[in-house]
């Protein structure tokens, strides 16, 4: 159970930054394409919602560390 908590926590931090760093890209991408059609809304909103959704992740990551019996066990860990 131990290693599978440290895993998963890992794995959720990793993905959050992942997620936000592809967001702010994306974000950044419908900044400079200049078409008339609706490739910039696509990509602003796609980077919107990966934004939200890895912010969403490490909210939740943030939270679940914060329980006694979660954090006991994360205290094990070997980094």
């Amino acid at each position: 159970m131990i290693k599978s908590a440290c895993f998963l926590m890992k794995k959720a931090a990793a993905s959050s930054v992942s997620l936000i760093v592809m967001g702010t890209l994306l974000v950044l991408i419908s900044q400079f394409i200049n078409l008339n059609t609706a490739v910039p809304a696509i990509f602003s909103y796609a980077g919107f919602i990966s934004i939200f959704v890895g912010l969403l992740i490490m909210l939740i990551t943030t939270i679940v560390i914060m329980m006694p019996k979660i954090s006991r066990q994360l205290e094990q860990c070997q980094h």
